[in-house]
Formats: C-alpha cells, sequence, structure tokens
C-alpha cells in the first residue's frame, strides 16, 4: 500500500479520491522530486498536480466509494 501523509492525514494512494465537486483524482504512480504523489483528474486527463496542491486547490479530498463485495455481504450476513 502507497500511502501520504499531508497535514496530518493519511492517503491511500491506491484508492481514488473525490474532491469537493466531485471530480476524481488518481495518483499516476509518480512523485515530484520533493516525494508529493502526483494526481490527475479524471477522466479529464489534465496536466498531474502535486496532492498538496489538489489538496488546497479543491480540497478537502476524501476516497472514492469502493463496491461492496461478496465477502463483506457474507461477514455481514453471518453476523446477524
Amino acid at each position: 500500500m502507497s500511502t501520504y501523509l499531508h497535514d496530518g492525514i493519511v492517503f491511500d494512494l491506491n484508492v481514488p479520491h473525490l474532491d469537493v465537486t466531485g471530480v476524481e483524482w488518481r495518483w499516476i504512480g509518480v512523485r515530484t522530486e520533493t516525494g508529493e504523489p502526483l494526481m490527475q483528474a479524471m477522466p479529464d486527463s489534465s496536466t498531474p498536480i502535486p496532492l498538496p496542491d489538489v489538496y488546497a486547490m479543491h480540497g478537502p479530498l476524501i476516497p472514492a466509494p469502493r463496491p461492496t463485495t461478496a465477502a463483506m455481504y457474507r461477514r455481514v450476513l453471518e453476523a446477524s
């Protein structure tokens, strides 16, 4: 798992993040010279922007919802 700490928040770079307007941002697997992850708006394919800049201009960022897996359903049903 790739993570990045910014302003006391740990970002899981393996999942897409949504900004306040609902735009999805994804890490492109590259970091700047100073170690900041480069993010790209999807499906816009705009110029990559460092995560701290995305956070400052479009934040806060939240992890995008993930689909519910069969294993998750099974755990809930077995716990009932």
